[in-house]
């Protein structure tokens, strides 16, 4: 009679297994245990893993339930117990069963005894990973695990990067005195020689030699350090002229402890090619074409050229830029740009040339430009035609944690220019800009977005400065609600003809919903004026978002809750875009 019961259940398994019957399952319950503890032991757990197989069977089953009492000792002992009390049953019969454990951990193992010895020319270098080591290694305190390895791991990576690529463990051992509850850890290590940065070959036959070497960071004879190496990698990747770079420290080929350094590189196609066509509120429908030149010769000069077509503004413009000094992005460049323009009541049509000194002086991009433009513009009833040569600067700064869909971090760009009376102008003024954007995580799924502008005009005569020179407020960019550059002053007949001041603002939440799709709310409130505080015009909203591999596509409904003339807005205006980082 005490066998019927496990042949019932075989008998039962076979007609699972015969039928293609695949319902069997484990129902694996732990108790006894919280916190890391819990974790552990159901991470470690094989009856646990193996809970939702197809193929269970009696035999099976039972095996599992028999290492699980292994499984949980292995799982407790990096938290240093060594002794705990098991209680296991195994519940049911094919083709469910419930594994039951209760645990109790038993008496924690603590340190008895820390032997940490540092040898060799590199001990002073590692005093203070010698002092952090024994802080936290300390006799008296519970045995873990972990703790034991990060003390390996702290001493072999501080040597290889001061460079002692020699550096190894005499000892390395965590004896464990179970039946006392007891641990001792011995840690000898010997540093051997320092090493120092050999001769660096480069590996590439598209530039002058001298050009690659301006960005290397690597100085035959200094200390080996693997952070120069790691800046070396990322300047010559961050150049746009390689496609693949990989850089090899030579140590079978040192000698008198100088370690050659080799760089492998291959290089990118010279000409890339792009095209797009898209749809956004501000400009209509749009299409796009391309060209970028990654190097025009062996100084790695480069290039591109692109034209913009849409139903609001049209853009031509090519340019011709040269590397200088150590800095990636440090150069000189020449561009022209042919633009012309559709306001809300006029147009614009100008073309011009720009010569360009961009640096980056630490975490900010510098321009200084001169920059010749022809303009001929209409807005309301006014046609001018201005020639301008304007100096200028800008800044701008970007701290992101991820460049196409930022939760975390903050721009700033900064721009002034102006130009003087009779030197190749109609009239003297100074333009300055300031656009500030942040974002900043709200829970896992969600972000708050904001930004800020405000624009000033110091100009002799406004009735001659051209339409590009002055500014206007809405749009998808500005204040949704509002038609793009519908807000500004009016001229006698009602155009808007723009102001010498410009404010906006914004504040935008938004939340993933479900997959790429999410939801977002907004408030957006500005306008231009001629007076330095521009009467701000509201609009609220709410959209769609989806994330794309390019940015987050964006589909609004904006109401504007003003009007020019101070009453109520109205009416629904759809906004369609695509934002990319901030």
């Amino acid at each position: 009679m005490r066998h019927r019961p496990l042949i019932k259940r075989l008998c039962l398994a076979g007609l699972l297994a015969a039928s293609g019957v695949a319902s069997a399952r484990i129902d694996v319950r732990v108790e006894g245990l919280d916190g890391a503890l819990r974790n552990n032991v159901n991470q470690r757990l094989g009856i646990r893993a193996e809970a939702g197989r197809d193929d269970l069977d009696v035999a099976l089953v039972e095996a599992l339930h028999r290492d699980a009492f292994r499984d949980i000792l292995v799982a407790l002992q990096p938290y240093g117990y060594y002794n705990p009390v098991i209680d296991g049953q195994l519940e049911g019969e094919a083709p469910e069963w419930t594994a039951r454990y209760r645990v109790e951990p038993g008496p924690r193992t603590l340190i008895d005894a820390v032997e940490l010895r540092i040898e060799g020319e590199g001990a002073d270098d590692l005093q203070a990973q010698h002092d952090t080591i024994l802080k936290r290694l300390q006799p008296g305190e519970p045995l873990r695990h972990a703790r034991y390895e990060d003390a390996k791991n702290t001493l072999a990576t501080a040597a290889y990067g001061l460079g002692y690529l020699d550096a190894r463990f005499t000892r390395a051992e965590l004896r464990v005195l179970a039946d006392d509850n007891l641990a001792e850890l011995f840690l000898h290590f010997d540093t051997g020689p320092r090493y120092r940065f050999g001769a660096v070959t480069v590996e590439q036959d598209i530039l002058r030699p001298a050009i690659v070497e301006r960005y290397v960071t690597i100085e035959p004879g200094a200390y080996f350090d693997p952070q120069a190496l790691l800046d070396t990698q990322f300047a010559l990747s961050d150049l746009g002229y390689f496609s693949d770079l990989e850089i090899l420290p030579r140590r079978d080929a040192a000698e008198d402890r100088a370690v050659p350094i080799v760089i492998r590189t291959s290089p990118r196609p010279r000409t890339r090619y792009n095209f797009g066509i898209g749809y956004g509120t501000d400009t209509g429908a749009r299409i796009g074409t391309g060209v970028e030149v990654r190097r025009f010769n062996r100084l790695g000069h480069t290039g591109q050229a692109e034209v913009r077509l849409s139903e609001v503004k049209n853009t031509a413009r090519g340019e011709y830029r040269i590397p200088l000094g150590t800095r990636i992005g440090d150069s000189i460049g020449v561009a022209a740009e042919l633009t012309t323009e559709r306001f809300d009541d006029g147009d614009s049509q100008k073309w011009g040339t720009e010569l360009s000194l961009l640096r980056k002086p630490g975490d900010w991009r510098r321009k200084l430009y001169l920059a010749f433009t022809h303009e001929e513009s209409e807005l309301g009833s006014t046609r001018q035609t201005a020639d301008l040569l304007t100096p200028g600067i800008s800044l701008t700064r970007t701290e992101v944690d991820d460049p196409i869909y930022s939760r975390r971090g903050w721009s700033l760009f900064v721009d002034v220019h102006g130009a003087v009376r009779e030197v190749l102008s109609p009239t003297s003024f100074v333009r300055s800009q300031v656009v500030a954007r942040a974002v900043l995580p709200a829970g896992e799924r969600s972000r708050v977005l904001g930004r800020a502008e405000y624009g000033a005009n110091l100009v002799d005569a406004f009735g001659e400065l051209p339409a590009s020179q002055r500014f206007f407020a809405g749009g998808d960019q500005s204040v949704r609600g509002y038609a793009y550059q519908s807000l500004g002053p009016l001229d006698d007949e009602g155009a808007v003809i723009g102001g010498k001041f410009v404010s906006t603002y914004s504040l935008e939440f938004e939340t993933r919903v479900v997959g790429n799709w999410g939801a977002a709310v907004f408030y957006d409130l500005g306008g231009a004026d001629d007076d330095p505080a521009p009467r701000l015009l509201q609009g609220v909203g709410a959209g769609v978002r989806y994330r794309a591999p390019v940015g987050s596509v964006q589909v609004d409904l904006a109401h504007p809750l003003d009007d020019r003339d101070g009453g109520s807005g109205s009416g629904v205006r759809l906004h369609i875009g695509v934002r990319v980082g901030l």
